[in-house]
């Protein structure tokens, strides 16, 4: 039997937008590394890695010295946002957690971890959006005190809050 991993989670800064492109591919392709990308993945893009500002949050995931995941906090407005944005008061999140290290309990490490990152910062709580067919994750979320408020117009996505 494997050991589980020890898990150190350090702030993401600058240096670790190249490692947020990678998590964000593996939301797409909900860890398939030879998964099909999605029609909206570079407008995801857009929003998810190049919009995003270190300074507002997020979190990487090491185990000894191999990247294990992330969470990453983006403040989202009426004319830019993700699939997940619910109001401009509340970060939304996105994570990842690369295929090796499922079912460590990582994800909800990283989920404890951007809820007191959200809250230190005041935010009133926290949202993301999963896909319906992803229902590893939706469960997860549930676990974590995550709510459905909503789907997005293609009804392809869920939209789940977790109020402070």
């Amino acid at each position: 039997m494997t050991a589980q991993p020890n898990f150190e989670l350090l702030p993401t800064t600058e240096q670790d937008r190249t490692y947020i492109a990678r998590l964000n591919f593996l939301t797409d392709v909900f860890g398939a590394e030879d998964g099909q990308l999605s029609d909206s993945f570079a407008e995801d893009f857009d929003f998810y890695v190049r919009h995003w500002d270190p300074n507002e949050g997020g979190l990487i995931a090491w185990a000894d010295l191999v990247p294990a995941g992330g969470v990453w906090l983006l403040w989202g407005s009426s004319a830019e946002r993700g699939v997940g944005f619910v109001d401009e008061s509340m970060p939304e999140l996105a994570i990842a957690v690369e295929p090796r290290f499922r079912g460590t309990g990582l994800a909800s490490l990283l989920l404890d971890g951007a809820t007191k990152l959200a809250q230190k910062i005041g935010a009133p709580g926290i949202s993301l959006a999963v896909a319906y067919a992803n229902e590893k994750a939706l469960k997860v979320y549930e676990h974590k005190g995550f709510a459905v408020v909503g789907e997005n117009d293609e009804k392809t996505y869920q939209i789940m809050e977790k109020r402070f």
